[in-house]
């Protein structure tokens, strides 16, 4: 164990880590607005970009949701993708959230600015007037633990797996911090995975569903399974998961832009 965790912090520090606190807003389109969407996100790229350079948060980036089956969580339509950004600390987080309804007119001036000689002023107006949202269903995570992040930083094409967790127990938590961490750290040295992350929701919208509690946060490498362990504490271990937890469907995200 001591040996693994030099590794660890090793790694930790020369990789990315997952932020402290994210907001994750999942996005249903309007049928046929796909385009807009897009293009409209385009736009608010010019701001997020400056916005990090600024230290105003840490990270933003946008996911394109796979359609691979309902959420039994989301018994509405299904998300067709994910906002994600990513902050180092709460006070971080509020600041931009008041920004975000105090200081627009600011925001769309450095959007004008970073995008002045691709779009008029007027073309960026037209843009951010369009309304290609039906609903955003936006939840706020505080990182629980992470395993580093190992290949370089994410980038636009990468593909991560989403999962969201209802606590069933107390001690829900303790499961994953104290033993699934470390059977992801181990597949991440061994060169079997590239990142795990797991969050707890502190706070939703009123669109966001109420029944999950937390997400894990998995980036896999083609070609590699992970390496599970079948001793019998580890084995016992995962029987009484499915006692302190419900797993829902996971989503396959694929990002399609990022504030870097």
């Amino acid at each position: 164990m001591k040996r693994l965790m030099t590794l660890i912090i090793s790694l930790s520090m020369s990789m990315s880590t997952f932020a402290q606190y994210a907001a994750a807003s999942y996005v249903v389109l309007h049928e046929g607005s796909e385009n807009d969407y897009l293009q409209l996100e385009s736009v608010w790229q010019a701001y997020h970009k400056e916005a990090i350079a600024m230290g105003r948060k840490a990270g933003w980036s946008i996911w394109k949701i796979a359609k691979n089956g309902d959420d039994s969580y989301e018994p509405g339509t299904y998300p067709d993708y994910l906002i994600l950004e990513q902050y180092s600390s709460k006070e971080q987080m509020d600041e931009e959230f008041v920004r975000y309804g105090e200081d627009y007119e600011g925001m769309k001036a450095i959007m004008k600015k970073n995008l002045k000689g691709k779009y008029s002023n007027k073309q960026i107006e037209n843009i951010l007037a369009k309304a290609p949202k039906k609903e955003v269903r936006t939840y706020i995570h505080e990182r629980v633990t992470s395993t580093p992040m190992t290949n370089g930083d994410v980038k636009v094409g990468d593909v991560m797996v989403a999962t969201a967790m209802e606590q069933l127990r107390d001690d829900y938590e303790q499961f994953e911090t104290e033993f699934y961490r470390d059977l992801f750290a181990q597949n991440i040295i061994k060169g079997n995975h590239r990142f795990w992350g797991f969050s707890r929701i502190i706070d939703r919208n009123e669109a966001a569903y109420s029944a999950p509690t937390h997400t894990a946060w998995n980036m896999f490498i083609d070609g590699k399974e992970l390496e599970l362990p079948d001793d019998f504490v580890s084995s016992k271990i995962y029987e009484l998961t499915g006692n302190a937890r419900k797993s829902y469907i996971p989503q396959e995200l694929t990002m399609v832009y990022s504030g870097k």
